[in-house]
C-alpha cells in the first residue's frame, strides 16, 4: 500500500498487535538439553491424569523429554533405525493416551502412555504416511507413500484397526486436486490438497462413514507445513497469499493488500512449500515461520491476529515452531534448569513454568526445545510518511513517543521529494528528556517519517504512537 498520509506503515519489527497499540514480542529462549541430532517433528501431550509429556523425532530416533533433568531419552523401537528426512519428516498425533508418529519412510509408530516404555509398530497394518490427524473418534493418515491422493482412517475409537470396510474404517481417493497436503482436526474436517479443498462430513450409521464434498477447485495449500489449525480456526498458505478458512468452507484472504505481495515476492518456489505455520494455543494469533534464504533455519516470522486483523513481523532463528503446554515446575524443580534464579531463561511469572499452560515453542538451530517467552526483543516502529502534497514545507520542533518506558530512542527521517531513487535521510536517534518526555529535534522538509526503537530486554507494555509538533515553513 502507498505509505503517504495513510493509516498504515510498512516498517514495524518485533512487536505484536493489541487493540489500539503495539505490545512487546518476547524472544525465544532455550529450555532443554540439545537433541543429539536435528529435530524433524515434535509434540506435547497432556495425559488424562494432567501430566505432560514431550516427544521429538530425528532422522533415526524418537525421543521423550525427561521433565526432571530436561534430557531427551531414547524411546525408539528396539533394534530399529528410522529413516525420516527433511522431505519426509515426522508427524505426531495424540489419540487418548496413544502417541502416534509417522513419516513416509517408516511404518507408523505408537506409544501408549502408561503402558509402553518405547515406541512400537502401530497395530492393524496401517499404510505408511506423512501426516497423521485426529478426526473426532478416528485417526486419519494422509500423504500416503503409495497413494498420495488418498486419505485413510482407522476404526471407530480404535487407532489400531485399519481394515477398510470394517468397524467404520475406510479410505477415500480424490480423483483431482493433486497430493493431499493435510487437514484440520475436527469431527467434520477440512482437507487440503495441492489445488483443491474438500470437506468431510461424518455420517454415523451410514455405509460411506464420511461423505466428501469439493468446496474449492483450483485452490489449495501449497505448503503442507503451512496448514495451522486450532478447533474451528484453520489457516494456510497458497501460491501468492495467506488465507483463513471457516468450517463452512468460506475463505478469507487475510494477507491481501497487507503482506502477500511483499512476502511472496521474496520467496522462491521451494521456499513457499516449506512455510511453517502454528496457531497460538492461547491467544488469537497464527504464526508463519519463513526461511527466505533457503538455509533450513527459519529467520523470519509473520504473526497475524485474527481478532484485530493486523500483521507484524518478528526476527527469529528456529528450525520450526509448534504449540505446546508445559509440565509445570516448583521452585525446587527450577534447579534442574539453572541453579541461579537470575539465570533462568524466562521470568518467574512466565507461562513456561506453569503446569498445563499453553505457549508457542520451537527448536533452536542448536537443537534445543524452547519457548517464545524470553526477554522482549528490540522493537522498531516507524510511522507512515507524512507531508503536504501541495508543496508546503514543514518544520518539526519536537516529538513525544507515547510509550510506557523512558528507554526509547526517536529518529527523524526527511526528504524534499518522493521520486524514485531519492531515499529518506535519517537523523541521529535521540532519547526523550527526563523532565518533559519530549525529543527536541528540528527538521525542515516536505516529507517526514518518525522511527521509535526500544532496546532488547527493556520492560514495557504498550506503544500507541508518537505526537509531533510541526509548523509551516513556507513553500519551496
Amino acid at each position: 500500500m502507498a505509505d503517504l498520509n495513510t493509516a498504515f506503515t510498512d516498517d514495524v519489527l518485533n512487536v505484536l498487535v493489541a487493540d489500539g497499540s503495539y505490545i512487546p514480542a518476547p524472544g525465544f529462549a532455550a529450555l532443554t538439553v540439545a537433541l543429539e541430532a536435528a529435530p524433524l517433528g515434535a509434540v506435547s501431550v497432556k495425559q488424562t491424569d494432567g501430566s505432560i509429556s514431550f516427544f521429538a523425532g530425528t532422522a533415526t530416533k524418537l525421543f521423550k523429554l525427561n521433565n526432571t533433568t530436561l534430557v531427551w531419552d531414547d524411546v525408539s523401537q528396539a533394534l530399529t533405525t528410522y529413516a525420516a528426512t527433511t522431505t519426509a519428516p515426522w508427524s505426531f498425533g495424540v489419540f487418548g493416551n496413544f502417541v502416534i508418529a509417522v513419516n513416509q519412510n517408516d511404518d507408523p509408530q505408537v506409544l501408549e502412555l502408561g503402558v509402553d516404555t518405547v515406541f512400537r509398530d502401530l497395530g492393524g497394518s496401517p499404510p505408511r504416511a506423512g501426516i497423521v490427524r485426529i478426526w473426532g473418534d478416528f485417526v486419519a493418515l494422509m500423504r500416503l507413500t503409495g497413494n498420495p491422493n488418498r486419505v485413510q482412517w482407522s476404526g471407530l475409537n480404535n487407532c489400531e484397526f485399519w481394515t477398510p470396510g470394517t468397524n467404520n474404517s475406510d479410505y477415500q481417493d480424490f480423483p483431482d486436486g493433486g497430493i493431499v497436503q493435510g487437514s484440520s482436526e475436527a469431527t467434520n474436517p477440512i482437507i487440503f490438497l495441492e489445488s483443491a479443498i474438500q470437506r468431510a462430513t461424518f455420517v454415523p450409521g451410514s455405509l460411506e462413514i464420511f461423505t466428501f464434498q469439493k468446496i474449492h477447485d483450483k485452490r489449495g495449500a501449497k505448503s503442507p507445513y503451512s496448514i495451522a489449525t486450532r478447533g474451528a480456526f484453520a489457516f494456510y498458505a497458497d501460491e501468492g497469499g495467506f488465507f483463513q478458512i471457516s468450517p463452512d468452507g468460506s475463505i478469507t484472504p487475510i494477507g491481501f493488500e497487507k503482506v502477500d505481495r511483499t512476502v511472496f515476492k521474496r520467496l522462491n518456489v521451494s521456499s513457499i512449500s516449506k512455510i511453517y505455520g502454528a496457531v497460538d494455543p492461547f491467544f488469537s494469533r497464527v504464526y508463519w515461520a519463513i526461511d527466505y534464504a533457503g538455509t533450513g533455519v527459519y529467520d523470519h516470522m509473520l504473526v497475524y491476529d485474527w481478532n484485530i486483523g493486523k500483521w507484524t513481523p518478528i526476527e527469529v532463528s528456529v528450525l520450526f515452531i509448534l504449540p505446546m503446554v508445559t509440565s509445570g515446575y516448583t521452585l525446587e524443580g527450577l534447579d534442574s534448569v539453572n541453579s541461579s534464579l537470575d539465570a533462568l531463561p524466562f521470568s518467574l511469572d512466565s507461562k513456561a513454568w506453569q503446569g498445563g499452560a499453553p505457549f508457542l515453542a520451537g527448536f533452536s538451530s542448536d537443537n534445543k526445545l524452547g519457548a517464545f517467552s524470553g526477554e522482549n526483543l528490540e522493537a522498531i516502529i516507524t510511522t507512515q510518511e507524512m507531508g503536504d502534497t501541495s508543496g508546503q514545507v514543514v518544520r518539526t520542533t519536537s516529538t513525544n513517543p507515547i510509550v510506557d518506558t523512558d528507554n526509547v530512542f526517536v529518529s527523524i527521517g526527511h526528504r524534499m521529494r518522493r521520486a524514485a531513487g531519492i531515499p529518506v535521510t535519517w537523523m541521529n536517534e535521540q532519547s526523550p528528556s527526563y523532565n518533559t518526555g519530549l525529543v527536541r529535534k528540528r527538521s525542515r522538509a516536505r516529507y517526514h517519517r518518525f522511527k521509535m526503537r526500544i532496546p532488547a530486554a527493556e520492560t514495557w507494555n504498550h506503544i500507541k504512537g508518537i505526537d509531533v509538533a510541526t509548523a509551516p515553513a513556507g513553500l519551496r
